[in-house]
């Protein structure tokens, strides 16, 4: 089981400089996260957030530190101890920040990156922080993860501050980090689709598309495969000229089952702790992934990095989740 490991920092104005001269009243406010002194008292703060969290195995509390698909995706883990009356592990193992890249934003909200490496698991979790106002607390958003070999590209940066990417603009990209996320859906969801001569034929791609024939070669079931790519909200220049762009995706399984038979999925798994009579007539299990995409600056395919994810949901069976 995944345990999330995050940092945290504190968020200051700070008034931009400008090359060309403004009026006074023509000065808009910076804000910029820029105290990296305060990285311990929040780091330590989730920690014992998280643990308490784990220790009761209730999401509640890590709604203080966490958010969106994050959220989601620990929530679910939490549902499977729960049902296979499984215990975690503490977070208390030893991690080292490796990369931290703060923008500069005009207005609440603030977010910024970071990159939290994990020598035990062998694994960087890439991060994005997020702050709604100056008195709400960091929470971690988007959180990836990567092989240690894996080489995660420089975040290009402009007078101190990483550069952000309009998610919709693809200017100097092989394409805009929306239209990767899309196209990179559309390609999940079938091999053949137009889009998959622009979109690499990665790691993940081919996991997910030897599970899904796995699923569909099961005999006396008709199973089906959607992906959906929600909005991306999340992309950084790269000192290369390409982009890194945090995509989250849903993926939707479905089942439907001859008569008289029944799917079941190995005792102890996340699938068997959802829908735990099986599957007999038709059922479905809902997944999120967040997916850490590469976005060339020229005519090359965009790729993932790496992913974190989860069962989320599911119905079907007598113990249909949610």
């Amino acid at each position: 089981m995944r345990r999330t490991i995050l940092l945290g920092l504190a968020c200051c104005l700070a008034l931009a400089g400008c090359a060309v001269p403004h009026q006074r009243d023509d000065l808009t406010p910076e804000k910029t996260a820029a105290r990296p002194a305060d990285v311990s008292e929040v780091f330590e703060r989730y920690r014992e957030v998280r643990n308490s969290a784990i220790e009761l195995l209730d999401p509640k509390p890590l709604s203080t530190v966490e958010t969106d698909a994050v959220l989601a995706i620990d929530t679910g883990s939490f549902e499977v101890s729960q049902r296979l009356a499984k215990t975690q592990k503490g977070d208390t193992a030893k991690v080292e920040v490796t990369d931290v890249q703060t923008p500069r934003f005009g207005k609440y909200p603030l977010w910024f990156y970071a990159v939290v490496r994990d020598e035990a698991l062998g694994v960087n979790r890439v991060q994005i922080f997020e702050r709604s106002s100056s008195v709400d607390p960091w929470l971690l958003t988007a959180s990836p993860e990567t092989l240690a070999g894996t080489t995660i590209p420089t975040i290009r940066r402009s007078s101190g501050a990483a550069v952000t990417v309009d998610p919709k603009n693809g200017s100097g990209l092989s394409m805009s980090a929306q239209d990767a996320a899309t196209a990179y859906a559309a390609v999940l969801a079938d091999p053949k689709a137009p889009e998959a001569s622009s979109i690499a034929d990665d790691a993940f791609i081919k996991q997910m598309r030897a599970a899904a024939a796995t699923n569909g070669g099961l005999e006396g079931v008709k199973f089906s495969q959607t992906w959906e790519a929600q909005d991306v909200r999340y992309a950084l220049r790269t000192s290369d000229g390409g982009a890194l762009a945090f995509v989250t995706l849903l993926r939707q399984d479905t089942y439907t089952v001859q008569d008289g038979l029944t799917i079941t999925w190995p005792e102890g798994s996340p699938q068997q702790a959802f829908l735990s009579q099986g599957i007999s007539g038709s059922g479905k299990l809902s997944y999120l992934h967040q997916v850490l995409l590469q976005i060339p600056g020229d005519a090359g395919k965009p790729r993932a990095l790496g992913q974190y994810g989860g069962v989320v949901s599911g119905e079907g069976g007598e113990t249909a989740a949610r």
